[in-house]
């Protein structure tokens, strides 16, 4: 083994280069600059950073930069015995290391190639569509990957394709694991299903190797069961014996429970409703077939038939995902259009003109002005204890109104400062639409929202039980981490006024913090509009690996921050900042956040 040092970088990227081909045509690549790579056949040019070429399929975002800790095995995972065999026996030649990983070693003729920028990466690719010339590798390695593929059997073709005749290759994937990796985990294959996906070539063995025993199966599966319960049932399950425990399983399945095994069927019941299906025994999928008409039938099983060779696989994998995009801008105009329709509904009470809601409009109007002239006439120490009376007795009780018992603990609490009416019913809507129901809305008052706001902010809290209003705090910039003790999420989320989600966001955030436990903080891309302009821009989030926190609690927006790292009394305090450390960052490479407004307002 050789570790490459930061100087020879630019010689190994020569080296690279000449096995390269362009993705998009198989064109031969040609290094133009240090940071640039174009194809002489089509003429696109490839971005090169730090070193790593990036060669993605033109329709697919860059994934960006990938991390990896010490403790952490499964993006590392060392190489097998058998890998460092086929690595020895072909040094005098090139071989492949198919979705590296985060190793924390190289090798001099192992190009590791993976979805992330890793510090070890040397090429950033799909599996796919791999940008190597034909025959480049004497051989191929792949450990714990395949599961992550979309299309498991193309890349199967693309290894045939740039592995030479007679070359060797060595493919680990999963058979009994919990669902697990970011940000997608498709197949676990059984033997019959891997060696299906390399029919075309002359298997020489194929079955467990010593890594794979059945034990590390359960040792995963009950690390992972206990880990996701709570501490009293995880005793429970660690206190009973085997027996025990099949005894209570067998009996559950008969219909029969007797009052010794209760303790250990509750405990086994009480793994959350989110976590479920990282365990699994299967999963189900309910369909509605659409309608479907005979030209579209007829052109597909012409596509199939008349599909040969790589390069018709490439062209289908170009389609789809062109295909991809367009379904992602449909469905992004279709959330839009939802909002405007829910924004249309709620607005339409306000409005006395219309001859249905007539007699609504006049009710709402006159409490919204008595109210409205009720705050512009008391000073604001007092309008804040008339509006916390007002709370308790709309609860039917003296005590400070708190969350129903019944509420289940939200995965997120959404903490926003509402500045405009409109912004904060998109916002508020955007929460209802979401797939994953596991979020609270904690809206700060203040002096400066307008009478019209405060009837926004009273009507959703009325509506929606997870819709909190906070006030009562006596300096602004203490607001947010007074209102932080009030959260009860899991992970807490400073909101920008004036952003919405996309639909499915909570359920993004969801599963990335069930497959990586202890993350400290999760961002994502956000899409920005400009007001003024009407025009729009994906930008990229980031979150440092120290969270820069003044007193006001202003930080990076769209950044969802675990509630297990709250600030300590020993926090290092740099004047009027203090640096909170937390724990593993993790970024979804995926637009999840939409915001309108003025550039000014995401300097934070």
């Amino acid at each position: 083994m050789k570790t490459l040092p930061h100087a020879q970088t630019t010689n190994r990227l020569v080296a690279i280069t000449a096995l390269l081909a362009c993705p998009s045509c198989g064109g031969p690549l040609q290094l133009i600059s240090d940071t640039s790579l174009q194809c002489g056949g089509c003429q696109r040019r490839y971005p090169v950073r730090a070193g790593v070429p990036i060669l993605l399929p033109e329709s697919m975002p860059e994934p960006g930069v990938g991390t990896v800790s010490a403790d952490d095995p499964v993006s590392r995972h060392p190489y097998s015995p058998a890998a460092l065999e086929i690595i020895a026996a072909h040094h005098d030649g090139w071989v492949l290391d198919l979705g590296a990983g985060g190793k924390f070693q190289r090798w001099d003729n192992v190009i590791q190639v993976d979805i992330f920028r890793y510090p070890m990466t040397d090429v950033v690719a799909t599996a796919d569509r791999l940008p190597f010339r034909d025959n480049a590798f004497k051989a191929v390695i792949s450990q714990a990957v395949f599961e992550h593929l979309q299309y498991p059997e193309w890349a199967a073709a693309e290894i045939r394709r740039v592995l030479q005749p007679g070359g060797a290759a060595k493919i680990d994937t999963a058979f009994l694991q919990p669902e697990h990796g970011y940000p997608h985990h498709f197949y676990n294959a059984t033997e019959t299903g891997l060696r299906h996906w390399f029919r075309d070539f002359d298997i020489q063995w194929s079955g467990v190797e010593a890594y794979q025993h059945p034990k590390w199966s359960l040792t995963w599966f009950l690390g992972v069961y206990l880990d996701r319960i709570g501490e009293a049932q995880a005793a429970a399950l660690r206190g009973a014996t085997l027996q025990q425990l099949l005894d209570a399983l067998d009996s559950s399945s008969q219909g029969r429970v007797e009052s010794e095994h209760v303790p250990i069927l509750a405990a086994l019941d009480s793994l959350p409703a989110h976590a479920e299906r990282t365990l699994a025994a299967g999963v189900s999928v309910h369909l509605i077939n659409p309608v479907k008409g005979a030209p579209e039938s007829k052109a597909h099983h012409a596509d199939t038939v008349s599909m040969h060779g790589v390069e018709d696989v490439r062209k289908l994998i170009a389609a789809r995902e062109e295909n991809a995009l367009l379904r992602r801008d449909q469905t992004v105009r279709h959330e839009q259009h939802v909002l405007a329709m829910d924004r249309t509904r709620y607005l339409a009470q306000f409005y006395p003109g219309h001859q249905t809601l007539a007699h609504l409009g006049l009710r709402a109007w006159t409490q919204f002005r008595a109210v409205a002239l009720l705050r512009a006439i008391l000073p604001r120490q007092a309008w804040f204890k008339v509006r916390r009376i007002a709370q308790r007795m709309r609860h039917g009780s003296l005590a400070a109104p708190r969350p129903s018992a019944a509420l289940p603990v939200p995965f997120v609490s959404v903490i926003l400062v509402p500045c405009d009416s409109l912004a904060l019913i998109s916002t508020f809507f955007s929460l209802v639409r979401q797939t994953y129901s596991g979020w609270e809305l904690l809206l700060l008052e203040t002096v400066e929202q307008s009478p019209a706001l405060r009837k926004v902010m009273d009507d959703f809290s009325s509506l929606d039980e997870r819709v909190r209003i906070v006030s009562g705090f006596q300096e602004s910039g203490q607001q947010f981490d007074q209102v932080k003790r009030h959260a009860r999420g899991e992970y807490y989320l400073r909101l920008p006024d004036g952003a919405t989600f996309a639909f499915d966001a909570i359920h993004h955030f969801v599963t990335l913090a069930r497959d990586r436990p202890g993350t400290g903080c999760i961002t994502a891309d956000f899409e920005h509009g400009d007001i003024e302009t009407g025009t729009s821009m994906r930008c990229h989030n980031f979150a440092p690996a120290t969270l820069d926190q003044s007193l006001t609690g202003q930080f990076s927006p769209f950044m969802l921050v675990r509630q297990a790292t709250p600030l300590q009394e020993d926090t290092e305090l740099c004047g009027d900042k203090s640096t909170q450390e937390v724990g593993p960052v993790a970024q979804i490479p995926k637009v999840l956040f939409y915001h309108t407004g003025k550039p000014s307002t995401l300097t934070n």
